[in-house]
């Protein structure tokens, strides 16, 4: 993408230079449509060093196999999706630990939400209402 295309994403609609108007990010996308995303997922993943645009797209392909609760995965063990989303987490944590990002009041309620919808099982009042439930199950 052209610089002079990117000073226009930026007066359009406000948007910084990110990793998704980046030149790399544009080749990625380009690959997918060519080879489809499971074959440049597994392209991907045969690497061992990443580059921030696969990062990206790697993040964005689990957020919509798991946000589309796909069948398959609804077969694979809860320890094994647990340990995924843990490493996910890992893997933001250390993003955020590194950088520590100057983000928009936006994108911070946005990322505020979605954690703290996160931590449904994990806060006081759900694990209580959660062990509840368990004692009400008949043994």
């Amino acid at each position: 993408m052209e610089e002079r295309d990117l000073n226009k994403i930026s007066e359009y609609f406000g948007l910084d230079h990110t990793i998704f108007t980046s030149k790399a990010w544009e080749e990625l996308q380009k690959t997918e449509n060519e080879i489809g995303p499971e074959a440049l997922l597994d392209q991907i993943i045969d690497k061992r060093l990443w580059t921030n645009a696969e990062i990206a797209w790697v993040l964005r392909r689990l957020i919509y196999y798991y946000g589309k609760k796909d069948a398959l995965l609804k077969e694979a063990p809860v320890e094994r999706i647990f340990a995924n989303m843990v490493d996910i987490l890992r893997a933001f944590f250390l993003l955020f630990d590194q950088h520590d990002p100057d983000i928009d009041d936006n994108m911070r309620t946005y990322i505020c939400s979605k954690l703290g919808d996160a931590t449904w099982g994990v806060n006081s009042r759900t694990r209580e209402y959660l062990y509840k439930m368990k004692s009400k199950q008949p043994s």
